[in-house]
Order: C-alpha cells, then sequence, then structure tokens
C-alpha cells in the first residue's frame, strides 16, 4: 500500500481535481506522516425522504450518516479498500424535556421515526474518493427495527421520550437500537453494539438478521446496565482467537451516584464458545475533564488478543475537543467479575487513591468463582499508550465514532495505516428560536406546547436546521511505523 501512496503523492492535484472529494498531505508530526482526507460520497438514492415540517431545509431529503462505526473488511481487486460502516438510530435532534407529573423526562425529535438503522459497505480509491456502495437495514425476525428508544419500564430503556418534528409523544419501540459499533469474525458474522441496552448482537452479514442478542443480566454482567442513559456500548472488536470485547461509553452511574466521579471506563470481553465473561478497568483521563463522566469513548479495534486502539474524546476543562487514539492492552488487567469494596459497593465509588490502596480478595474467574485468596497492592487497570490526538492533525470534527486498522486481516501490528471516521448525527441540528437556544432549557407538554423551565409559556418555536457537519469525514492516515513499534517495550 506505500506503493498506492507514493503515486496518489505524486499526482496529487490529480486526484484532487478528478474526485473532488481528497486531500492528501504530509504532516509534521512524531507518529502520522500522511493523511489522506475524503468528504464521504452518499448516493442520492439513500437519503432519507423527509416531508415534514421543516422540509425547506432538506429538500434532498435527509442525508445519510454512517459514521458510527467502522472496520476494514479487506483489500479489493483494484487495490481499492473495502469497509463494513454503520448508522446509529437514524435522524434525530436534542428537543425540549417531556413535562410528566412532577418530574421532566428526557426527549429526542426523530425526523423519520421508522428510519431502521443500517450496515453500510464503503470503498475507498484514490481515482474515486471514499463512497457508500450499499446500505441494509438491521432486522428482527424479518422485519426492519427502527431507531427508537425502548419504553422506560422495559430494560435497556434510556429514559428518553420521542417525539415527531410537531414535539408530539411517538411510540416506543422495543426493539429499537442504536447502533454504535460494529466488527466480524471468522465466520463473516457481524458482531454490533448499541447504546441503549446496552446490547451485543450477532448479525447475519447478508440479510441484517439478528442471530443472537446479549444484554445485561442476560449474557452480559448485569451491573453493565447501570451506564449512563443512552451511553451504553461505544464500541466492539473481535480479536483474533474469537472472543469479543465491547466497552462502554462513559462512567457507570451506580444508583446515579457515579457518574462525575468514577475512575474508570468497563470493558468486557465475551467468549461467545463459552459464554463466559471478563471485565477490566480502562482508566479514562480523568483529570482532563470538568466531570470525570464527561469522558466518551468513540470506537475500538483489536490489533491482537490483548492489545486493541480506541478514541477516547470529550470536552475537557476548558471545553475544548479532544479525539485521543491510544494503545491499550488488557494483558495484566484484573478481571473485576465479582471484585467489589470493602462495604460492599462497586468499584465506581472509589476515588484513585482508594483503588491505589486496593486489596483484592481473591483472584476471579470469568464465572465469578475466587479461586485463591492472592491480595493485591492496588486495582490492576488497562494499560495505555497515548498515539496522538485527531485534533493535531486537523481533525475538526466533534465525534470521531469510527476507527479502523487497514492491512492484512489477522496482522494489524504489521499495519502502519488507520482509518477514521466521523458521526455527523445526519448533518442536522435542533434549537429554539429564541435568546435561549438550548431546546433542554425548555418544556414540552403533549400538544408540542413550549414553557419555561419553571412551567411558564413562553412565545417561542422549536426547529431543526442543516448543521456545520454536513458532511462525513473519512481518513486514511498513515503512520511512520509499523503499530507493533508503538507497543510498551
Amino acid at each position: 500500500m506505500q506503493a498506492r501512496l507514493a503515486a496518489a503523492v505524486a499526482s496529487l492535484f490529480t486526484v484532487a481535481a478528478q474526485a473532488q472529494t481528497v486531500e492528501i498531505n504530509p504532516v509534521e508530526h512524531e507518529v502520522v506522516s500522511t493523511v489522506e482526507r475524503y468528504a464521504l460520497q452518499v448516493p442520492a438514492a439513500d437519503y432519507i425522504p423527509y416531508g415534514g415540517k421543516f422540509k425547506a431545509e432538506f429538500p434532498q431529503g435527509l442525508h445519510l450518516a454512517v459514521g458510527s462505526g467502522l472496520r476494514f473488511k479487506g483489500y479489493e481487486k483494484d487495490a481499492s479498500l473495502s469497509f463494513w460502516a454503520l448508522t446509529d438510530r437514524g435522524p434525530n435532534g436534542d428537543s425540549p424535556k417531556v413535562k410528566a407529573g412532577e418530574k421532566a423526562a428526557p426527549s429526542k425529535v426523530f425526523l423519520a421515526p421508522d428510519f431502521s438503522p443500517r450496515i453500510a459497505t464503503i470503498n475507498v480509491q484514490l481515482a474515486e474518493g471514499a463512497r457508500v456502495v450499499s446500505t441494509m437495514p438491521l432486522k428482527q425476525d424479518g422485519k426492519a427495527i427502527s431507531g427508537r428508544p425502548i419504553a422506560p419500564e422495559n430494560s435497556g430503556s434510556s429514559k428518553e421520550v420521542p417525539l415527531s418534528d410537531e414535539l408530539k409523544p411517538l411510540k416506543y419501540d422495543d426493539f429499537g437500537m442504536d447502533p454504535e459499533g460494529i466488527d466480524f469474525d471468522k465466520q463473516g458474522n457481524l458482531w454490533i453494539v448499541d447504546e441503549y441496552g446496552p446490547f451485543l448482537a450477532q448479525v447475519d452479514a447478508k440479510t441484517g438478521e439478528f442471530m443472537q442478542q446479549y444484554m445485561p443480566g442476560a449474557g452480559l454482567p448485569e451491573i453493565l446496565g447501570e451506564r449512563q442513559p443512552n451511553r451504553g456500548f461505544e464500541g466492539v472488536a473481535v480479536t483474533p482467537s474469537g472472543k469479543v470485547a465491547a466497552i462502554v461509553q462513559s462512567t457507570l452511574d451506580i444508583k446515579k451516584e457515579t457518574r462525575g466521579s468514577a475512575q474508570f471506563l468497563r470493558l468486557v470481553v465475551l467468549d461467545p464458545k463459552t459464554n463466559s465473561t471478563q471485565m477490566f478497568a480502562y482508566p479514562h483521563d480523568v483529570s482532563e475533564y470538568k466531570k470525570s463522566g464527561d469522558a466518551k469513548i468513540g470506537d475500538l479495534v483489536a490489533i491482537d488478543d490483548t492489545r486493541f486502539l480506541l478514541i477516547e474524546q470529550g470536552r475537557d476543562k476548558n471545553k475544548t475537543m479532544r479525539n485521543v487514539v491510544y494503545l491499550i492492552d488488557t494483558k495484566g488487567a484484573q478481571d473485576l467479575t465479582g471484585l467489589s469494596l470493602p462495604d460492599g459497593k462497586a468499584l465506581e465509588y472509589a476515588d484513585a487513591k482508594a483503588l491505589s490502596q486496593f486489596q483484592a480478595g481473591g483472584e476471579v474467574t470469568g464465572s465469578g468463582n475466587i479461586v485463591s485468596a492472592s491480595a493485591s497492592s492496588s486495582l490492576k487497570m488497562i494499560s495505555k499508550t497515548r498515539l496522538f490526538d485527531l485534533r493535531e492533525l486537523g481533525w475538526n470534527a466533534e465525534k470521531a465514532e469510527g476507527l479502523a486498522v487497514v492491512g492484512e486481516l489477522g496482522k494489524f501490528a504489521d499495519a502502519s495505516e488507520l482509518a477514521v471516521i466521523n458521526d455527523n448525527d445526519f448533518g442536522l441540528k435542533g434549537d429554539v428560536a429564541a435568546s435561549e437556544r438550548d431546546p433542554e432549557a425548555y418544556l414540552v407538554d403533549t400538544d408540542g406546547k413550549l414553557a419555561d423551565a419553571k412551567g411558564n409559556a413562553v412565545e417561542a418555536s422549536y426547529r431543526v436546521a442543516q448543521s456545520d457537519e454536513r458532511d462525513t469525514q473519512f481518513w486514511v492516515l498513515h503512520l511512520k511505523k509499523p503499530l507493533k513499534d508503538y507497543f510498551p517495550k
């Protein structure tokens, strides 16, 4: 693939003129040598039809967004690159809270309520740029699912109320999913995770049909159900040995008490052959954020059986966005299964000092059985090595939610190319036409009428328009050395 890049650089201006979608730029950076920047092309047939209240803003329909997950499929015969990609739950916007008795529930406006989350394939070649070549809806029992939330009384609910563009309540969907990560196994089956449950699903790559699903308390550790609302899994990775790793997007919020202080995020590893699981602690950059729970994972990709790449992102204490790529290793990390603090509380209640003095009662197997009584001087977490922040390379999208290693399948340690894609939320944004534009500062009743936070009627209107991030960015980054050279010695 170095020959591919050399030819591209030699004919840089010609390529840019032909494709109108790619820039190839050398960068001055200690890790990255060159970046290919593409604007992802989406066929008109894949635009989402929309004739609702705000149709004047979207004359061609709603732009398809496939940046919620990414995985390298392999090289095509013409040496172009092929990827799996993924949409999230569909075109939605922030919206006012719904007044329900004495409480107010969060909501989302769904411009296309019946939109089915889709699996996409992307082709990247220098002459034609990066383009979506096919899409396929996710299905349950042969029927396309939607991305609307699950009813509040059911497990896996985000507690959000789905609203129409008229701010009227929509039906919940108990098969609804908000997909956020994709990978595939040696049998060719896809593995997809979502933010709602969090759920982990094995999917037929030819039909989009769910084959098997795992959820907290039913195949996955029950504690994962304590995720922050709609911050379930944000990345999935299948290792060469066939195990499936998934990571929670942010800190768990145990009894709604730990989201702002927990010192780690949970990564779970499932062995589909035995249905056993392990959990490990990923030490996110707590000190970088105003609150620990502000950190978010973008994606996760396996290099080998214990080493992964992930994106950690979020606004720091100064409200500056960061999108940092880390190399992490679970080797030597303690399995959290069955572990708790001396008072019986979850480890999320411990501060950094308490975790450094943590005394484990014994080593725990994947089934939760204590097999020895050896103590530890501190909780052994996942190790991490910083590679780079995408912001250093000119990345200006808010979210980097798809990450892939480009190389020979099964030999990613020898690879020196990465691909990144952003989630642009279908290129739309909801706000209020008033001095206070944040929709979440308002309440709405079942008739779609707005009020301020105290319940007083206001003369203002909710609206949805195109956002500044209308296009999906797709980058191919060329590292100066193979990934294995960045492994800690």
